[in-house]
């Protein structure tokens, strides 16, 4: 039998349970206590008070790396497991034609058409000097949908920005990433809010499309 000992806002936590989903495994979840102190089941089972510990038969697994090299090991992917990963990934890409000036260019096209708004433009050389000034990351919200989600929580906006990146490939191919609006809200299980993330990322998975 499987059990993680985990917690439900743990990011770790969260890995692991992707992987069981993904791999189609039936599993008993332990929501430990926020103090550790007060872990003193899961200090007894693995000698540690952190999340996430997987047991699995006679094994005690502990951090999330082990815990997912362990799965990926003993159990075989079904057919929908690449389904799974691609709906559960914390982004989306794909790949476009041409330089990546042009590429951002017809990006920042997109988005104005969409109704997306580009809040900044930071060069890649600014984040790090091992990326090319071509590497260029935005921030990105939709005001329509930002003033929705004010109307749920005055801090909620703040969650509706997100990330995208224009990475020069070589050979006259980019890709352009985005990372998953509904991410930052889904955790929290706020309906109002992932309503109005999921289409935010509608709306994003077509412009991607047309690029």
């Amino acid at each position: 039998m499987i059990t993680l000992y985990q917690t439900e806002w743990c990011p770790y936590s969260h890995r692991v349970r992707q992987v069981l989903t993904e791999l189609g495994l039936t599993y008993t979840t332990v929501c430990v206590p926020y103090a550790a102190e007060d872990r003193v089941d899961l200090l007894a089972v693995a000698g540690q008070t952190g999340v996430p510990v997987l047991t699995d038969g006679d094994g005690v697994y502990r951090d999330s790396d082990a815990i997912i090299a362990h799965l990926r090991a003993t159990y075989p992917a079904p057919e929908d497991a690449g389904d799974h990963a691609a709906h559960g990934a914390w982004r989306t890409a794909t790949q476009v034609a041409g330089d990546a000036r042009s590429a951002l260019a017809r990006l920042k096209t997109r988005l104005d058409e969409k109704g997306f708004v580009v809040l900044a433009e930071i060069a890649g050389s600014t984040i790090s000097r091992r990326l090319p000034d071509d590497h260029v990351v935005l921030q990105v919200t939709v005001p329509v949908a930002a003033a929705k989600a004010a109307g749920v929580d005055p801090l909620a906006p703040a969650a509706l920005m997100f990330p995208m990146a224009v990475v020069p490939q070589g050979d006259d191919v980019c890709t352009v990433a985005a990372a998953d609006p509904v991410g930052q809200v889904w955790l929290h299980a706020e309906p109002d809010l992932i309503k109005v993330q999921g289409a935010v990322k509608k709306r994003l998975e077509v412009l991607l499309a047309t690029l």
